[in-house]
């Protein structure tokens, strides 16, 4: 009776940090836009402080700490909202919650914590937490000793602001389903729908008069239309590029938008095909 009690608090705890885990992600797909958006930056902050939670409980060292350092990072983030996110932020960030996610993979099929694996996972992840902490906390001092860099862009010249708002909430909605799409198993149906996502993000820039942007939602149609790429492969440089070309386009910047090499690689095997 106790093995079975415990097995069933265990199974609430898997099912709870997997619901966390989706909160988390979805906040680091578009984080400088998280960063903006008080309630997805609370949500994400708290996802992270109830995986920790959870796993101090039940006695997973390993997973309370990687949460615990994610929450700490939130809370840095939260703090200093004028942060200005790059790359290399996205990238360790990225892989310290795709620890937290392989070390909850691994007790959802093992029901515990083969020590080898822990140990290989931790000893692969600590020095990602150092260079992230050093990171950050570059990252926080410039934005504390330079006045916010939105303040000296130039005006926008493709959009009004008062649409600004609507681009940022229907590009971002597009994001969400697009990432939900991508973990879906590889169909025809599946990849119909990615492409009528990029469709209607490009119509949305035809509308807004941001050609570069159509041009990348296009592109990225393209890529998704050759059966040759898989998820796995298109799912980060899709993502990555329509994110940071919504930033650009954000930040006034919207002739700098275009199209990646690594995306117009995987759209040309298409056109060759």
């Amino acid at each position: 009776m106790v093995q079975e009690q415990e097995q069933r608090i265990l199974g609430y705890f898997i099912d709870e940090a997997n619901d966390h885990l989706n909160t988390i992600e979805q906040g680091l797909v578009n984080l400088q836009d998280t960063l903006t958006d008080a309630e997805m930056i609370n949500a994400v902050f708290r996802a992270a402080h109830s995986v920790k939670g959870g796993a101090a409980m039940l006695g997973f060292d390993s997973i309370q700490q990687t949460s615990h350092r994610l929450e700490d990072y939130f809370k840095v983030l939260k703090e200093n909202a004028t942060v200005q996110v790059d790359q290399k932020l996205e990238t360790l960030l990225l892989k310290v919650f795709d620890t937290l996610q392989e070390l909850i993979n691994n007790l959802e099929t093992y029901l515990s914590l083969p020590e080898q694996v822990v140990d290989d996972l931790m000893a692969k992840t600590e020095p990602i937490f150092t260079e992230l902490n050093d990171h950050l906390e570059l990252l926080v001092q410039k934005a504390k000793s330079s006045d916010r860099r939105s303040t000296d862009l130039p005006t926008h010249e493709s959009i009004r602001n008062d649409l600004l708002p609507v681009f940022q909430n229907q590009v971002m909605q597009k994001l969400r389903e697009m990432l939900q799409l991508f973990k879906q198993p590889e169909t025809p149906q599946s990849r119909q729908q990615l492409q009528e996502c990029c469709q209607q993000l490009s119509q949305l820039g035809t509308q807004l008069k941001l050609p570069s942007w159509s041009k990348v939602c296009e592109t990225a149609s393209e890529a998704i239309a050759n059966q040759d790429n898989n998820y796995r492969i298109l799912a980060p440089v899709i993502i990555k590029d329509l994110k940071q070309s919504q930033e650009l386009v954000l930040a006034g910047r919207s002739s700098e938008v275009s199209t990646t090499q690594q995306l117009q690689a995987l759209s040309a095997k298409n056109i060759h095909n």
